[in-house]
């Protein structure tokens, strides 16, 4: 299994985060500069107790490192690919890049906590998932949100924690 939590301190800065997303593709598609968006993720998860370097790197995986070019567009703000399912189905809509990365956040504590979110719900699937026993509060680390966040989603919270240690041992 793997036991990366969830919740806790990031482990890399934000500054080691855009340097390697930025070698990855050096022009993100998203509403605000690169570096404003990992801020966000820093302030968002970081009031939460989510951990914003993973939760960051999960973004990076749902949206092909800010390149989009699935169904989710880069000016839905949907870093998480939140209600899309495939299929040409977009998904949520978000007004503003803080917005999204805030649901995504929510997202997260839908599948790993009991606990509400400390600021007005905007995750439009929040509740949905909270109303789903197998899913609510069931996943304290990454690694336990395959087939759960993603169906049927083998290997999909590894593929996070493997991300991650890239990031972790770049400069």
């Amino acid at each position: 299994k793997g036991h990366t939590p969830i919740f806790g301190k990031p482990e890399v800065t934000k500054e080691q985060m855009i340097n390697f997303i930025r070698r990855a593709n050096p022009a993100p598609k998203t509403t605000v500069p690169l570096e404003e968006l990992v801020d966000l993720y820093w302030e968002e998860a970081g009031h939460e107790g989510v951990r914003p370097d993973l939760a960051l790197t999960q973004a990076l995986i749902e949206t092909g490192f800010f390149r989009f070019g699935g169904d989710v567009l880069p000016a839905q703000n949907n870093f998480a690919g939140i209600g899309s399912t495939g299929g040409g189905n977009r998904g949520a809509y978000f007004e503003t890049a803080r917005i999204g990365v805030r649901a995504h956040i929510q997202h997260i504590l839908a599948y790993s906590t009991t606990r509400k979110p400390l600021r007005p719900i905007v995750d439009p699937r929040y509740h949905i998932v909270r109303s789903m026993p197998q899913y609510f509060a069931q996943c304290p680390t990454w690694e336990s949100l395959n087939g759960k966040w993603a169906i049927p989603g083998h290997g999909y919270g590894e593929r996070i924690v493997k991300l991650f240690a890239s990031i972790k041992g770049s400069r």
